[in-house]
């Protein structure tokens, strides 16, 4: 009988402690932990945060921790990480990974940080419960069969990694709660198969880290899933996760965004952005911006009219059209008055999407994106990029990424405490209660 997929995935979990203190492993921790306050700071007064905040409230109870930027809330560490997840995917702006087509921070960082924070775990059990849950949550991803479902899906295994390591489950409970983890995380369509993105819900990643964490606490108390629930669920192809390496190679493909909108904007918006600049264009010049890439680009809802702030996030010619008006900033946050510019809607009619089949076979490895800008007066400029700046083939250094948290947090977080914030994170990984305390 083969082992199964839950206990292999467990007993990688544990191997992972050995592999915390590599040097590049500790370096894209502590980026993608500076990456979280960004997020956090970017979406902690969005509406989908002040709705989650009194879900919480109502629905999860209080309790001891405070919610990132609610400090005169106290709730149960569940409800807590429930209002960071939201928090920092509320806006689009929080990480991925290339290799499983979505979002992971935002389910594992708030996971590790309320569980860890409440259970007063050292720096060590910190990075070791991020890059378990990362490494996990994305193998899974990656090893998703056709058709794929939204981040909340995966990530929610990922949060449940993650929660275990600070609650001290053992190797056999950690197993468990992975399969009760795989059983329960939502099921969301991915943004293509739908035909608009009004909902706030998004890629349900918030809801997977409710899933994830209530499997690693039912875990504890001795509550069974099915050992073999990976395997029964469907969606994953097993052998793919029976060939995958007994080492980190997952959380190496963490990308980190420039942009708050989808992460398949954001090659086109680079190489938009580089012909204006190289061409020295303005908005009057432009007659038509044409867009060659992959069909899962394509598919998106991609409205030049955007019906709501979620459908903007998703909307190619609606963020690219954004940038070349008001440059990289006017998405860093992308602002709700940008839903009533008709500038915006304008331009944003005038971006043509083409499917090219030759590139479908990059994605998720890549975002590969030619983009042309025909003038008025019939010249024509291209502009090719691979991938998109920020991916793990053009990453940012650190100074980029505090750069992204000081433009976000401007007008909303004063100068003294976003110092203490910076410096909670930018020399070494700190404890969860130190990291949840600098952003409280």
């Amino acid at each position: 009988m083969h082992e199964a997929i839950a206990d292999s995935l467990a007993s990688l979990a544990f191997k992972l402690q050995s592999e915390v203190s590599y040097g590049a492993n500790q370096m894209l921790i502590r980026q993608s932990l500076i990456d979280a306050i960004g997020s956090a700071i970017a979406g902690y007064d969005s509406p989908v945060a002040k709705i989650a905040m009194e879900f919480a409230r109502i629905g999860l109870g209080k309790g001891d921790l405070s919610p990132w930027f609610f400090q005169a809330e106290t709730v149960t560490p569940t409800a807590a990480a429930f209002v960071n997840s939201s928090v920092m995917s509320s806006l689009d702006i929080d990480d991925g990974n290339r290799a499983a087509r979505g979002h992971l921070g935002a389910a594992v960082i708030p996971a590790a940080t309320a569980f860890g924070a409440i259970r007063d775990v050292s720096a060590e059990v910190f990075a070791h419960a991020i890059l378990a849950g990362c490494e996990i949550g994305a193998r899974l991803g990656a090893a998703e069969s056709k058709p794929f479902s939204a981040s909340g899906r995966w990530a929610g295994v990922g949060a449940a990694v993650a929660a275990g390591v600070c609650l001290g489950l053992d190797q056999s409970e950690l197993s468990n709660a992975i399969s009760l983890a795989a059983h329960t995380a939502p099921l969301v369509a991915p943004a293509g198969s739908r035909s608009a993105m009004t909902g706030h819900i998004k890629e349900a990643v918030p809801f997977g880290m409710l899933s994830g964490v209530t499997a690693a606490l039912l875990a504890q108390k001795g509550y069974r899933g099915d050992p073999d629930a990976i395997e029964s669920v469907g969606i994953y192809d097993v052998a793919t996760l029976a060939d995958f390496p007994a080492t980190t190679f997952a959380f190496k493909r963490t990308y980190f965004k420039r942009y708050t909108c989808c992460r398949l904007a954001h090659a086109p918006i680079d190489a938009a952005l580089a012909i204006v600049e190289r061409e020295r264009l303005t908005v009057n010049d432009i007659a038509r911006v044409t867009v060659r890439t992959f069909r899962t680009a394509i598919e998106l809802p991609n409205e030049t009219r955007p019906a709501s702030f979620e459908s903007a996030q998703y909307s190619l010619p609606f963020a690219i059209a954004v940038a070349v008006l008001g440059g990289s900033d006017a998405l860093l946050p992308l602002s709700n008055d940008s839903l009533l510019d008709e500038r915006i809607f304008a331009l944003a009619e005038r971006v043509v999407l083409m499917h090219d089949p030759t590139l479908d076979d990059h994605y998720p490895v890549s975002t590969p994106t030619e983009v042309s800008i025909a003038t008025r007066d019939g010249a024509v400029f291209y502009e090719w990029r691979e991938t998109a700046d920020g991916d793990p083939g053009r990453p940012f250094t650190d100074k980029q990424l505090i750069e992204k948290v000081r433009t976000l947090a401007s007008g909303k977080i004063d100068g003294a405490h976003l110092t203490t914030i910076i410096a909670s994170i930018e020399s070494k990984i700190p404890s969860a209660k130190d990291f949840d305390a600098a952003l409280r």
